[in-house]
């Protein structure tokens, strides 16, 4: 359930944006096919790690008894507590512009 309000909670704020879900046992095919800027992904999820080295933006969710995340934006990891819908919508804005400056 927490796929699908993300996604159209992304969709409904940015509309230009193409989003996807995907189950944990298909990441690893979809962000293959899809080749995403940003992904949104769960710490249990099995992800090979290799798998993001081409991703430009990840957000991992920690399951614990917060909402805490590892975010990586262009290489430089960081972590946040109890991520907000702010938090996400920052490192969005923040992917849209490295994606701006590269082309």
């Amino acid at each position: 359930m927490y796929r699908e309000t993300l996604a159209l909670s992304i969709h409904e704020r940015r509309s230009n944006f193409e989003v996807r879900i995907a189950p944990p046992e298909e990441v690893s095919v979809e962000v293959a096919s899809f080749e995403p800027h940003l992904l949104v992904r769960n710490d249990n999820d099995e992800l090979d790690p290799r798998s993001l080295e081409d991703v430009l933006c990840w957000i991992e969710i920690i399951y614990s008894d917060h909402m805490d995340a590892n975010i990586s934006v262009d290489g430089r990891v960081s972590r946040v507590g109890d991520i907000s819908m702010d938090d996400l919508f920052a490192v969005i804005d923040e992917t849209t512009e490295l994606i701006s400056e590269a082309s």
